[in-house]
């Protein structure tokens, strides 16, 4: 009770009947999202070692975790309607528990096919808990700050991810079901934070006339955006090793560009985020994307390892902007009534990159050369580039902040 009391006294204005200000309430999801995405890269190595333990061959472990991904990418539009009729509270808290529950699971079940249909709510859990933080935080954003608390979001999404999966392995190596309890435990923490200390948004009108009523042609610059991002995340995660060690990168040489790519990410997030609400945020994204097309075709001048980890680091600054910057903008341009949809939109198109990426990266590697691992995002980059300014032509933006 003492500490309920404290988390009321701190977070809500007491003065006008205990309503919650947006910046406090925005840091209590900043605080949740981190709790959730520690419990998340707590278990995230592990479930593919669980299942090998279960007798899974290699191909059945991949078609497990391509059925998350599967689940999230077609979950995220019935949720993002959801979102607009009943508002993003109740939707996150759901996506938070059920989440947790699913992760609980994978300790017990020993079934193979269990594994599959677990993987699929966690999947559904996921695309809630995503759509469901990033309309509420452009809801409670100005345009003036929002590229920069979108900036927060992924600092603390990047900083709670960052800090499981060392605790998760040693955990396991304990007591095997120790880090799944672990992640069930943040994640019902996080949920019961956003009941207590989060305001219900709910949207202005529910008139809402279908699943895609609203969507607009504006929305194709940072839904592309989402799609490239969910592309070379997926991607690099699952390529860039392979690259290094046909490269005879030492193992401990490997996780150091690899954590260099995470450093670049998480140090970058609030400078770029700041420069994009002064500058405008279609202008930031622009930079960053030919940024990148120049960085993955430099990726393949050299193979020393400090080359490596300097160039690792500007893509993961460059590279990890994506997917903040992209939703800001929607928050700019998409009506408060149909920003669940809206980001529901841009959760697809990052699931689809993200269900796509290894595999369209992998079949140039063997067709072309492993040089394409980098060619390929390359291109995309340089087209992204081109895109920008093409719609912001077809499409001239009202004077809004998006610049």
């Amino acid at each position: 009770m003492i500490a309920v009391r404290f988390l009321r006294l701190y977070v809500l204005r007491l003065p006008r009947g205990g309503l919650l200000t947006k910046v406090r309430a925005l840091y209590a999801i900043y605080i949740s999202v981190a709790i959730s995405y520690l419990g998340v890269g707590l278990v995230a190595p592990l479930i593919s070692l669980v299942l090998h333990e279960r007798g899974a061959s290699r191909f059945v472990v991949g078609l497990v975790g391509t059925t998350m991904f599967a689940a999230f990418t077609l979950a995220s539009f019935p949720l993002g309607h959801t979102t607009d009729k009943v508002g993003a509270k109740p939707v996150l808290v759901c996506g938070l528990a059920l989440y947790g529950i699913s992760i609980l699971l994978f300790a017990f079940i020993e079934q193979t096919w269990l594994f599959f249909v677990v993987r699929a709510v966690e999947g559904v859990a996921a695309a809630a808990i995503s759509v469901a933080t990033e309309t509420m935080i452009n809801h409670l954003s100005e345009h003036k700050e929002r590229a920069r608390r979108m900036g927060y979001y992924a600092l603390s999404v990047a900083i709670g991810w960052a800090l499981g999966p060392l605790s998760g392995t040693a955990l396991f190596s304990i007591r095997q079901w120790i880090p799944f309890v672990g992640c069930f435990i943040f994640s019902g923490a996080a949920a019961i934070m956003v009941s207590m200390l989060v305001p219900r948004v709910l949207s202005n009108d529910h008139t809402l006339s279908g699943v895609a009523a609203g969507i607009s042609k504006r929305l194709v610059v940072p839904v592309s955006g989402g799609l490239l991002y969910g592309y070379l995340m997926s991607s690099l995660v699952t390529l860039f090793p392979l690259y290094l060690s046909r490269k005879g990168i030492a193992d401990i040489e490997m996780g150091a560009i690899i954590t260099s790519v995470i450093v670049g990410a998480i140090a970058a997030q609030i400078p770029i985020a700041k420069l994009a609400d002064r500058f405008g945020k279609h202008s930031t994204l622009l930079a960053g994307a030919i940024l990148q097309a120049g960085l993955f075709v430099l990726m393949t001048a050299q193979s020393s390892t400090p080359f490596f980890i300097g160039i690792a680091v500007l893509i993961g600054a460059s590279a990890g902007t994506l997917y903040p910057l992209a939703l800001a903008i929607i928050g700019e341009i998409v009506a408060s009534d149909r920003l669940g949809r809206a980001t529901a939109l841009f959760s697809l198109a990052f699931g689809f990159g993200s269900l796509s990426g290894p595999a369209l990266s992998g079949l140039t590697m063997d067709r072309l050369g492993d040089r394409w691992l980098f060619y390929l995002p390359a291109i995309l980059a340089a087209t992204f580039s081109l895109l920008i300014p093409a719609m912001d032509f077809l499409m001239p933006r009202r004077a809004s902040g998006t610049g």
